[in-house]
């Protein structure tokens, strides 16, 4: 029995989310807002007993910090209820978007609180709840069983049936992380990621999607720099684009994808770099952070929480391999990397610098990058046509963060680009995108192209 209050110290993937904000002056960068529209009605009423319930039942939602030592430590609360949700109604697309990406960029102090939530209206006579919760709590993934549970408990209630069955608890994943901190297998992973470093025999080299001028501007003080200084706490404002594909190029992506036992994702990354490399010098070395939830039992998928840990995917890619050899090695690297997924962001940034002599403002990664499974999950919300949007909390410690999922009618690739403006512009992200795709289109009706002549492709 873990007795009440509790003190934790935080797990690694919280802990790169308190670096996050130990580095920003603008703290709301590790919000997560989003929300989730039906075109069911809803009872708010009853949906605001329904939230209180899954407080009860998911516990990340009482989860409270607190500093102990000069530390950052963690407890979870017995109850957390709220008196009452504000209902908005909203007349226009604009008017949502506006009120909501202002509160996406109002901080949450986890010290103070941990979310927000909001019901609401739109101007299509959908229903919805918004959450904007702290990182240290929960993750995409994590909030996407908040959604799932949350209608699933409603159901329950309107219904008059029994309730869904209990999530995993968070609190009892918790030792799970120390335990392998102190593992034979935390050591594993150690040697694995310093050996792919030291195996590449080189410090790598940041293609950003701007092109070199940055990098070249910083080579006249230093002529052999492969990686600019791109981290800015004080110009870290972000804007962002949703851009989408049409239906013909969604069908042949997935098709592929399909037909090939190849994941997603795979060829999103690597029409991502192929387009950075064509801006670059060609260069045959890209870095892209990935994303990964860790989740992997059905235990933890049914679990809230921030459990999501960053891998530093760097690939070189000699421009002589064709298509299909480049989705092989970029597919192999993932399944390489996600063996060792559990080894903390911090340590393996901390051995890239060590090895590679980075100062702390160095970032060789084009960008951030999160597949995520949506269409999938929306599968089990029990809501009708589920809508959901994602909203930019106006800052990033990163030049670009990009999500790309299927919309939840299968029609289309869904891409989120949130970037900083200091460094990367619209157009920027607009070539990134009609780049990507048209790089796929040609490579999988011809996938022995070799990387130099897609390079070439308009």
């Amino acid at each position: 029995m873990i007795a009440a209050n509790t003190m934790y110290p935080l797990i690694p993937s919280q802990q790169t989310m308190c670096y996050m904000l130990k580095y920003s002056l603008h703290k709301q960068v590790t919000n997560v807002p989003v929300s989730l529209a039906t075109s069911r009605k809803l009872d708010f009423g009853l949906l605001a007993k329904a939230l209180n319930i899954e407080i009860t039942r998911n516990d990340c939602l009482r989860l409270r910090f607190a500093k102990q030592g000069g530390k950052m430590m963690q407890y979870f609360l017995d109850k957390n209820p709220i008196e009452k949700v504000r209902v908005l109604h909203f007349p226009s697309v604009q008017a949502q978007e506006e009120f909501f990406e202002a509160d996406a960029a109002k901080a949450i102090r986890p010290l103070k609180e941990t979310f927000r939530v909001y019901f609401f209206t739109d101007s299509e006579n959908r229903y919805g709840v918004y959450l904007n919760a702290c990182h240290l709590i929960m993750d995409a993934f994590a909030a996407s069983v908040f959604f799932r549970d949350l209608f699933a408990v409603y159901d329950a209630l309107v219904s008059g049936g029994e309730m869904p069955a209990p999530l995993a608890r968070f609190e009892e994943h918790l030792p799970k992380e120390y335990e392998y901190l102190e593992s034979e297998q935390y050591k594993k992973d150690r040697e694995y990621f310093d050996a792919f470093h030291r195996g590449m025999g080189c410090p790598p080299f940041y293609a950003g999607v701007h092109g070199p001028a940055m990098l070249e501007k910083q080579r006249r003080r230093k002529p052999d720099l492969t990686v600019p200084v791109a981290f800015d706490p004080i110009h870290d404002k972000a804007e962002s684009a949703h851009l989408c594909t049409d239906e013909e190029t969604t069908k042949l992506i997935l098709g592929w994808c399909e037909k090939n036992k190849v994941a997603p994702e795979i060829l999103m990354q690597t029409g991502y770099k192929i387009h950075a490399a064509a801006l670059n010098y060609h260069t045959d070395d890209t870095m892209m952070m990935t994303l990964c939830s860790r989740r992997i039992t059905a235990k933890e998928k049914n679990m809230g929480g921030c459990m999501a840990q960053v891998l530093q995917m760097r690939t070189k890619l000699p421009t002589s391999l064709t298509f299909e050899e480049t989705v092989k090695r970029v597919s192999a690297q993932r399944s390489s990397h996600f063996r060792h997924m559990n080894f903390p962001y911090i340590d393996a940034l901390e051995m890239e610098r060590k090895i590679y002599h980075f100062s702390q403002a160095q970032g060789p990664a084009l960008m951030m990058y999160t597949w995520l499974p949506l269409d999938a999950l929306a599968k089990e919300f029990g809501a009708d046509d589920p809508e959901f949007r994602f909203y930019n909390p106006g800052r990033y410690i990163m030049p670009l963060y990009t999500f790309t999922f299927r919309s939840l009618d299968g029609k289309r690739l869904e891409c989120l680009y949130m970037y900083r403006t200091n460094l990367i512009c619209r157009a920027d992200i607009e070539a990134l995108h009609e780049g990507c795709f048209r790089i796929l289109r040609y490579a999988l009706a011809h996938p022995e192209t070799t990387i130099d002549e897609l390079f070439n492709i308009r």
